[in-house]
């Protein structure tokens, strides 16, 4: 499920179920029977792949070529009733062997975009029943943690989840008690800035309809709530309005990152969007977030206009508190001009000095108080002779100044990639940068990548690195590979090996990353995740036995986790082992 990459050879079926030009379905298979879904919104430029629901669909391999059928219930999908009902559609090909996209409609410069597809009908669908699925589940848990002098021990909880749809066009969802231990840990990351890392969401509670807060001043970032107490939300479209709410009361989060730390609060999230023009939105957030001595607030007004002649223009401006309203603000302002072939914008982006502080608790800020300019290109020219598929260039600059006109930070790179015919590829990547904190640094990556196949899933890389990074040198070797052994048996595998020279601190670093995939059916499957870091000496290994019997809610999961890595306490470093067994069960009462 959701495991083929985004140029293996499938076929794809875009449903603009409110025909609104500009949201819809992707319900997409290959030959191989593996599903894909996934969300669009802003005419398909914005994608959520993390979006699963219960759908069927299976593929045949003939001599003449193969054959794939759809089975889409249309409980799953959300669209106004009345009594001249139209849906936009579309169906897509992707054609590996060419590296080309096929699309019912006609030619398309811009991919999934809902808007230039074709229109289904005098659609003949009657009000349907409310829909209503009431969840509980059961935990059972084995820990032992051995800073918390847990020595093992079962542990019973209970939980509910429960999803009501009222109309075809409305959602709500509530759950008590949630538990997350059925999704796996982090993949480890290089960090060569000084700056926090960004990690996608997983809990399924928290990914339905994110897709309406993506914007690009991230003023929403679900990784800030942690667990949670209970959870309650509302997702839906009437007429040109998109509306979403939510609210958590999360708990307290003591001995984590400083960006993560919190105290158990209450948070509130709005959203309310209204479709313009063709296929353009304007959009309004509110967040608030309140605890025992304080509160953070946030509103942030944002627009998307999808221009004649491939324009696109987008901007944003926030607002947060507590404290004086210049110092809180933040916007940007972006032009751009793309197409399947090419992409240029400019880009203009003003943070205040106390942005991050106010933002960040619901949020995700990586530095503020600045004036920047950005300005971006990138080409791929199809050259489909002597051996060369295509050639792609990409260039990007970025300076900025913060707000008491004192040069910060200036930063160009380079990059360019060769795709041949036998499916090699070679590309070269060059980024020079200024840094202003205690002192200026003159920082710069040099990079050189080998790869087959790297435009599908099945693919091949190596990469070699080097620079300078602050006050050191270093060298990175990165590998990638990821092969089936099998018809149900996926592997993938990553490395990384980062050297620093001097290298005072200890820091040189060396990265494992190993997954095993055997799926029986789509829904029953064996997945293994192992990572190394020697940075901090952690070993982690995830293993689930998933089965859902009854998808999407009716489930039950066997998972084994063990996450060991030093800490670095007083007087010496200790090692923390956390080893928990979970078995989780869940059944949907439907109504």
């Amino acid at each position: 499920r959701d495991q083929t990459g985004k140029n293996d050879d499938h076929v794809a079926i875009i449903l603009d179920t409110f025909h609104d030009m500009r949201s819809g379905y992707v319900f997409a298979i290959n030959p191989l029977s593996t599903q894909v879904d996934l969300k669009i919104t802003n005419d398909g430029r914005r994608t959520d792949t993390e979006w699963d629901s219960g759908w069927k669909a299976k593929a045949l391999i003939e001599d003449w070529g193969w054959a794939a059928e759809f089975a889409i219930p249309l409980k799953i999908l959300r669209f106004n009733i009345n009594e001249n009902m139209t849906w936009g559609i579309n169906f897509g090909r992707f054609i590996a062997k060419k590296l080309e996209m096929v699309y019912w409609s006609g030619k398309m410069k811009e991919d999934l975009r809902v808007s230039q597809g074709g229109i289904l009908t005098d659609l003949d669908i009657k009000q349907k029943l409310k829909d209503l699925h009431i969840i509980p589940y059961n935990t059972s848990r084995y820990e032992k943690i051995t800073e918390q002098n847990i020595e093992g021990r079962w542990n019973e909880e209970f939980g509910l989840d429960v999803e009501y749809n009222p109309y075809p066009n409305l959602t709500s969802n509530f759950t008590l008690n949630p538990d997350f231990a059925s999704v796996e840990g982090d993949r480890e990351q290089i960090n060569l800035t000084r700056f926090e890392l960004s990690f996608p969401e997983k809990r399924r509670f928290f990914l339905e309809g994110s897709e309406l807060y993506r914007t690009r001043i991230k003023v929403f970032y679900s990784r800030r709530i942690g667990d949670i107490k209970f959870g309650s939300k509302i997702i839906g479209k009437k007429g040109k309005y998109n509306f979403a709410a939510a609210n958590f009361q999360a708990e307290n989060v003591e001995d984590a990152p400083v960006a993560f730390n919190s105290p158990e609060s209450n948070i509130t999230v709005t959203r309310l969007q209204r479709d313009i023009l063709k296929s353009s939105t304007i959009g309004l957030i509110g967040i608030n977030k309140t605890f025992s001595g304080g509160y953070n607030r946030v509103l942030s007004l944002d627009a998307t206009l999808n221009l004649p002649h491939n324009l696109h223009g987008t901007a944003q401006f926030v607002g947060s508190w507590p404290g004086k309203f210049f110092n809180g603000l933040g916007y940007f302002l972006r032009l751009e001009k793309i197409t399947n072939l090419y992409n240029y914008h400019l880009r203009y982006t003003s943070l205040g000095s106390e942005f991050k502080k106010r933002v960040n608790p619901v949020g995700f800020i990586r530095e503020d108080n600045r004036h920047e300019f950005d300005a971006a290109a990138e080409y791929k020219f199809w050259v489909k002779k002597k051996g060369v598929e295509f050639i792609f260039w990409d260039s990007n600059y970025k300076i900025y100044w913060d707000h008491d006109r004192v040069f910060k930070s200036g930063d160009v790179w380079e990059a360019v990639q060769f795709y041949f015919s036998n499916k090699m590829s070679i590309s070269g990547y060059y980024k020079y940068e200024y840094k202003l904190y205690e002192k200026g640094f003159y920082n710069n990556i040099k990079e050189i990548t080998l790869g087959y196949n790297t435009e599908e899933w099945a693919s091949k890389s190596f990469s070699y690195s080097t620079g300078r990074n602050f006050y050191d040198d270093f060298k990175l070797y990165s590998g990638e590979l990821n092969f089936k052994l099998s018809k149900n048996l996926s592997v993938e595998y990553s490395l990384k090996r980062l050297n620093f020279y001097p290298d005072f601190e200890k820091r040189t670093t060396f990265i494992n990353i190993l997954v095993l995939n055997y799926q029986f059916t789509p829904d029953l499957y064996i997945r293994v995740f192992t990572q190394n870091n020697t940075v901090n000496d952690r070993y982690y290994i995830y293993s689930i036995f998933g089965y859902r019997f009854k998808p999407p809610f009716s489930a039950f999961y066997l998972v084994f986790t063990n996450n060991e890595f030093e800490q670095q306490t007083i007087p010496k470093p200790t090692t923390q082992t956390n080893r928990i067994i979970f078995l989780k069960f869940s059944h949907s009462f439907d109504f």
